[in-house]
């Protein structure tokens, strides 16, 4: 690992509110390292710049496209979300139908199957069937191959998004040829919870909850489910009773449904800030963790340790450059540049909620 240049980095700040609920200045920063042979970490000639807008995959519509790459501007986040960005890679190049991509943070595993493309067939009076996967070499890691999607067919006039991924494959509600015949299989599924034949197809719109979770390595939508509810979107056709599979996992307040529609939850929780898909969501990480990516690179395993490489931090807000102690927002690994970003908060809280409007002086700094 190579020293860092101490040269300025790009800053930007940002008013907000903590979990407690203080009025906070966040500065926020990005560092950008190459991954050597080694799996060892060296400092970019050039950080990244800091992302302002979302960028997403395909032609960049958000109705039909996931996102690739989310904006840096959360000011605040409690947590540390890893975000990989890559494909599934057959062993040895040699073509197979499934195979399974793990995340190692730490001890902590993230593990998904990925299949090859297969598809529904329609069988009159009972279960759909199946297709076997076909084989594959390489597969993108999006959630537009995770399980999801729109139902367009099965209730006339109404066009049904999966609340939890509205650009995946599978989601479907009625057994009928129309809707069934030459229907997209997910490619990416949680081993633990397959779709079957038998479950495919839901029994009424309101039994959406105990289908699949979408799975996936990169960041997760803030329009769907559960995310946009910490926002106050919660979706419909769901009983005020149920139970979340999101609140089982402990993702979401308990009853939260029940407590939303009563307007006892608040308008904006600072859960809505942390994007990483399930599973990838992290107590403040302190940046000198062991990643350990499988299937994701020709050679099986990519092993990746985080530089303990933390900015300084530093914000004038009139009296004197006050040093700010780093946090880690995000770590973001694009496998194919074989580069990995890192995104850090530095903040002043306080619990007067105008000292904000107070200031005339704002500098910030990161080394």
């Amino acid at each position: 690992m190579t020293e860092s240049t101490a040269e300025p980095m790009q800053t930007m700040i940002l008013p907000s509110v903590n979990d407690a609920g203080q009025s906070l200045l966040a500065v926020i920063t990005k560092q950008t390292f190459d991954i050597n042979d080694g799996g060892c970490l060296e400092r970019a000639e050039r950080d990244a710049p800091l992302r302002e807008a979302d960028e997403y995959y395909g032609e960049g519509d958000p109705e039909t496209c996931s996102v690739r790459y989310e904006a840096d501007l959360a000011p605040f986040k409690i947590g540390t979300d890893v975000i990989v960005i890559g494909s599934a890679h057959a062993p040895d190049g040699k073509a197979i139908r499934q195979l399974e991509v793990a995340v190692d943070v730490g001890t902590q595993r993230k593990l998904i199957r990925v299949f090859g493309d297969r598809h529904c067939r329609f069988r009159e009076g009972g279960v759909p069937e199946f297709s076997a996967p076909e084989p594959f070499v390489k597969l993108p890691i999006q959630y537009e191959r995770a399980y999801g999607g729109v139902d367009r067919i099965s209730e006339p006039g109404l066009e049904f998004p999966y609340p939890r991924n509205h650009v995946g494959k599978g989601f479907v509600c009625k057994n009928t040829r129309e809707t069934i015949e030459g229907l997209a299989l997910p490619n990416l599924e949680d081993p633990a919870d397959l779709l079957t034949p038998e479950r495919l197809c839901l029994e009424s719109v309101g039994s959406w909850n105990q289908m699949p979770l979408p799975q996936g390595l990169g960041w997760f939508q803030k329009t769907w489910y559960p995310r946009c509810s910490f926002v106050g979107a919660v979706p419909g056709f769901v009983g005020p009773d149920e139970v979340m599979k999101e609140e089982q996992l402990g993702l979401v307040p308990r009853q939260q449904i029940s407590l939303a529609r009563q307007f006892k939850l608040p308008s904006f929780d600072v859960r809505f800030n942390s994007g990483a898909s399930i599973g990838l969501s992290f107590a403040p990480m302190r940046g000198d963790e062991v990643l350990t990516l499988h299937h994701m690179t020709p050679d099986r395993m990519l092993i990746i340790r985080l530089p303990n490489q933390s900015p300084t931090l530093t914000l004038d807000i009139g009296d004197g450059p006050q040093p700010l102690p780093p946090v880690l927002h995000t770590v973001c690994v694009r496998v194919e540049d074989r580069q990995v970003d890192l995104v850090w908060r530095g903040a002043i809280a306080k619990e007067d909620r105008h000292w904000i409007t107070k200031l005339e002086n704002l500098e910030a700094s990161a080394t």
